[in-house]
């Protein structure tokens, strides 16, 4: 009998502002690029910790789990309707799971997630999941660092999820989405939105396995392809692996601008970007 296997590729990029010891004047944002010249994003006006995403791209951006909608049902290939509804329903609880629930955000236990996949991909994943080795294993859930803690509201999201075949004719859903979280600040006073709202990108192909050639262990959900964006973040903290506001960059982080005005790393539109100061 055969084993499935996803070999799943990953990728990431990190983009940061710059923080001029700790004040809300973010100066290399106020110098526009030119492909952004009409922007009204505020970059500098002092942010309401009760509505921390005002004057970001999120503020209109569904709140939790009620910005990730699977499409409707409808039989791809020799799937069930029944069955891509299965599908894509797990693959919202995953996301939900690795990107919003509070315990596996704040402790870094990924044991909920591993539950809702293929056990041959958890047997594979596991072993990676040791201390220190955070920065291998971003891809698979968001890990608030260490220090660091939420506001309490619910982060915002938007995305979307399509269902179709991969290579192997097993059914794939592809999913985009980003998730913008807002973190408490050490004070009340002197921050921006953009020093305290952190957005992930996340693009991820789900494989459904449900295939009687297959073994048991290969039955389920696996991820496959990840490519991942955040932006505006502690460069030094993702680069291990965390998550963390811009706010706490050191006043000596430097780097060249970004070359785009913020509303561009927010926009889905655009391709996964690249550049950044990270």
């Amino acid at each position: 009998m055969r084993t499935y296997g996803s070999k799943y590729t990953v990728a990431l990029a990190i983009v940061a502002v710059t923080l001029l010891g700790g004040a809300v004047l973010l100066n290399r944002l106020q110098a526009r690029p030119a492909d952004d010249a009409s922007s009204t994003i505020a970059t500098t006006a002092p942010v309401d910790l009760g509505h921390p995403f005002a004057n970001t791209p999120t503020a209109a951006w569904s709140e939790g789990a009620a910005g990730i909608q699977p499409p409707a049902a409808a039989p791809v290939g020799r799937y069930s309707a029944a069955t891509v509804t299965a599908a894509t329903d797990r693959v919202k609880q995953l996301i939900v799971t690795a990107r919003l629930d509070q315990h596996v955000l704040e402790t870094q236990d990924a044991e909920p997630v591993l539950a809702l996949l293929a056990t041959h991909q958890v047997e594979d994943i596991r072993p990676k999941l040791k201390s220190g080795n955070a920065a291998d294993t971003w891809w698979l859930t968001e890990k608030l660092a260490p220090g660091y803690r939420l506001l309490p509201v619910s982060p915002r999201v938007e995305g979307s999820m399509t269902v179709g075949l991969n290579s192997k004719g097993e059914l794939a859903i592809r999913t985009d989405y980003s998730v913008a979280y807002a973190f408490t600040p050490p004070d009340r006073t002197g921050y921006g939105a953009y020093d305290i709202v952190a957005m992930v990108r996340r693009v991820v192909e789900y494989d459904w396995v449900e295939d009687p050639t297959y073994d048991g262990g290969s039955q389920g959900m696996w991820i496959g392809d990840v490519q991942g964006f955040a932006y505006p973040v502690n460069c030094f903290l993702g680069k291990k692996g965390y998550l963390a506001p811009n706010y706490g960059n050191p006043p000596s982080f430097g780097g060249a601008p970004d070359k785009h005005r913020p509303e561009y790393y927010f926009d889905r539109s655009t391709p996964m970007p690249q550049d950044g100061n990270c």
